[in-house]
């Protein structure tokens, strides 16, 4: 009887991954170094305008990706049957995975260094404690739902029989949590606007 209960336990654990699923993480992973490695670049030329231009590149990516997953992409979804929904959460799970934490994690480091060179970084400061409110929520959901969803959405996906409405609702959760980011985002937008002027 244990015999039976192990084997039973090894195979509904057992990790079977789509042939296309390593292809896509890796091109995620690839695609997530590029900002990571042009922050880098550009901390180490110390040139305030290549800064400036990887803070509002990775930053206006991280809103664009939010704005569409959240508005266009989630509207989009409701009308999609449930098979076709599982296929494109079978193939978006692994192309965001590494993505989306490595924009939102460059534009904010290249936000803050940007700030401290300036001399405009400045804790006391309304509008910086309201950017940094901002900024920690972001986190918070990027951190504590975003990725925890994507990762348990994944790991549903190379299971031997996946349960594909488990990841079609927490790829719908991220997609309405990517909406209520955008609007986070176009907060920071418009307090970050009050810093320039």
């Amino acid at each position: 009887m244990a015999d039976a209960y192990a084997k039973g336990h090894a195979v509904a654990s057992k990790r079977v991954w789509p042939p296309y699923t390593r292809k896509l993480m890796v091109r995620g992973f690839i695609l997530s170094l590029i900002p990571i490695v042009a922050l880098a670049v550009v901390l180490q030329l110390h040139q305030l305008v290549y800064l400036d231009y990887v803070h509002v590149i990775t930053g206006a990516t991280w809103t664009g990706f939010d704005i569409f997953m959240g508005v266009i992409f989630s509207t989009v979804m409701r009308y999609v049957e449930p098979s076709a929904k599982a296929e494109i959460a079978k193939r978006l799970t692994p192309s965001m995975l590494f993505i989306m934490p490595s924009i939102s994690a460059t534009a904010t480091t290249a936000g803050y260094f940007l700030a401290t060179r300036m001399g405009i970084f400045n804790l006391s400061h309304p509008v910086f404690i309201a950017s940094g409110i901002i900024i920690v929520i972001l986190f918070i959901q990027g951190l504590g739902i975003f990725l925890p969803n994507e990762v348990r959405s994944f790991l549903e996906i190379i299971k031997e029989e996946p349960d594909f409405r488990k990841v079609v609702r927490l790829t719908t959760l991220n997609m309405k949590l990517g909406g209520v980011q955008a609007i986070f985002q176009i907060a920071l937008i418009f307090v970050m606007a009050m810093i320039a002027f």
